[in-house]
């Protein structure tokens, strides 16, 4: 609102005077946009200016060459295309130092990199290759859906298909879209939604063997530690696991075991502040399956887990799956007692039920949405995600390699920076497109989605609102915000001192 009243103001000052210098009038107008958007308001130390400083010198050198090349711009094009060139930037290699506080939006089956998996589970003597027509499957069993003969060693396998280097890429392509179909940058939703699905069909029984299990979510903690996040709510839906013996664990003795992995994490890498499950199932059941989910849900919160397994959510493609209306009854019997965390508006459409979710989610109480994507064309919706605090979930590459945008520079985000509506950055299923950790969304975010003017102003707000948005408990919330001023105090030393930046980096 008071930006508004200061646009209205510039504005009748523009038609009333004469007198007033244009070039005034017009940074007038520049300063109060900024200062409306989001990271306009942080408040910058003597230090942190100097930063600012030595970032823009950065971010705008890459902008104005952009200008006159801009098929180099990197982040106008697609992460399949522009990797190689932002992994060799200077930004880039800012942007990995910052630390990113929380990553609040995280699929755990598609977090961890497709290259770890490869070659690390598949070159254990348990790990098999399944085909079922002809499509591929990773296990360590024979199962009523992978009989016998359809079950191979992969260590036989690799010895008998050629290197190990090219079987091992081939392998790799069945869980990375980026290796999959190159032409996936620009297929349809749907087909690029289906391939997407089958790599999770395909990875989801390998990492259900318990001792890979636990060596998988392991590594997922260390990939996001060490990309400086200090904090994780994983999406889980805690499917049960099975071991060498065939005992089969259930979803209290899953979270049992995330649990003491997340604990033995902590203990060797005591600035970890922990991690959090938000229960996510697939919206494809029907209205009686989601009720007993939310049954489930309900005893894992109450019973055992009141701060581990802290939210619920619908999780699988909006557009063909079946909106909230559908589960409402048993939604609105749980409201009072439930955290949600919907995913609602990862659509293009605009008044169809995947849209209208957002409708529902509101209604519901959701504490954060899942994307948003399609929000900005509501704004009844828009302004009471913003009066509420209900913060988005902005997946900047995952919306754009599942096909609603092309250039990123047009992602609806952009809005909501210029608006101010709560946002936090996170990567939704990094592993399947070759983007290990949260940095490479963090770098679309600041080159792409915030003003060309935005600095470390944006930055600080977006990592600072990643814990303000968090479910944490106010005494973790303190402990947190010192871990992180202390990190985000020596990054701005590190960045003045000029530590992060060598004589090969380029300025993309």
């Amino acid at each position: 609102m008071i930006g508004e009243l200061i646009i209205v103001s510039l504005c009748t000052m523009y038609v009333k005077s004469t007198a007033i210098d244009y070039n005034n009038k017009r940074q007038a107008i520049i300063d109060a946009e900024q200062k409306y958007a989001t990271g306009g308001h942080a408040f910058l130390t003597a230090k942190e200016s100097q930063a600012n400083e030595i970032l823009l010198n950065f971010k705008n050198h890459y902008i104005t060459e952009a200008s006159v090349n801009p098929e180099s711009y990197a982040p106008g094009m697609h992460f399949f295309r522009a990797k190689p060139l932002i992994d060799k930037s200077d930004v880039f290699k800012i942007i990995k130092e910052i630390p990113k506080g929380s990553v609040l939006h995280l699929h755990n089956v598609a977090a961890v990199s497709s290259e770890w998996i490869i070659k690390n589970l598949t070159y254990q003597p348990e790990a098999k290759l399944c085909e079922i027509n002809g499509k591929f499957y990773f296990t360590t069993r024979t199962s009523k859906f992978c009989p016998q003969e359809s079950v191979r060693s992969i260590q036989q396998l690799r010895k008998e298909n050629g290197t190990a280097e090219s079987f091992d890429l081939w392998l790799e392509s069945l869980i990375n879209l980026k290796l999959r179909k190159p032409n996936l940058m620009h297929a349809s939703i749907n087909n690029v939604w289906d391939e997407f699905e089958q790599m999770f069909s395909a990875v989801k029984d390998l990492v259900s063997y318990k001792p890979f299990f636990e060596a998988f979510h392991t590594q997922l903690l260390k990939e996001f530690y060490e990309d400086n996040v200090f904090y994780i709510e994983l999406r889980m839906s805690l499917s049960r696991l099975y071991d060498a013996t065939d005992k089969v664990y259930d979803e209290f003795e899953v979270a049992k075991i995330v649990r003491n992995i997340v604990h033995t994490f902590k203990e060797t890498n005591p600035d970890f502040i922990g991690a959090k499950i938000i229960y996510s199932k697939h919206r494809g059941m029907d209205s009686k399956a989601a009720q007993d989910q939310l049954h489930t849900f309900a005893r894992l919160n109450s019973e055992e887990f009141p701060n581990f397994v802290i939210g619920f959510d619908l999780v699988g493609q909006e557009d063909i799956n079946q909106p909230l209306t559908i589960f409402m009854d048993g939604l609105r019997t749980f409201q009072k007692t439930t955290a949600y965390f919907f995913h609602a508006g990862e659509t293009n459409g605009y008044g169809t039920e995947a849209d209208l979710n957002l409708v529902d989610a509101i209604l519901l109480n959701t504490r954060r949405i899942g994307h948003g994507y399609s929000l900005y064309k509501h704004p009844a919706l828009w302004r009471a995600v913003k009066s509420k605090g209900i913060a988005l979930e902005v997946c900047p590459l995952s919306n754009q390699v599942l096909r609603l945008v092309d250039d990123l520079r047009n992602h609806p985000a952009v809005f909501y920076v210029s608006e101010s509506v709560p946002i936090v950055i996170s990567c939704d299923d990094p592993g399947f497109w070759d983007s290990k950790g949260i940095s490479y969304d963090f770098y679309y975010a600041f080159m792409a989605i915030a003003s060309n003017s935005a600095g470390i102003g944006f930055l600080k707000q977006i990592v600072w609102d990643s814990v303000r948005y968090s479910s944490l408990t106010p005494q973790e919330r303190q402990q947190f915000a010192q871990i992180l001023q202390l990190r985000w105090d020596r990054f701005v030393d590190n960045l003045v001192s000029g530590k992060f930046i060598s004589d090969d980096c380029v300025s993309v």
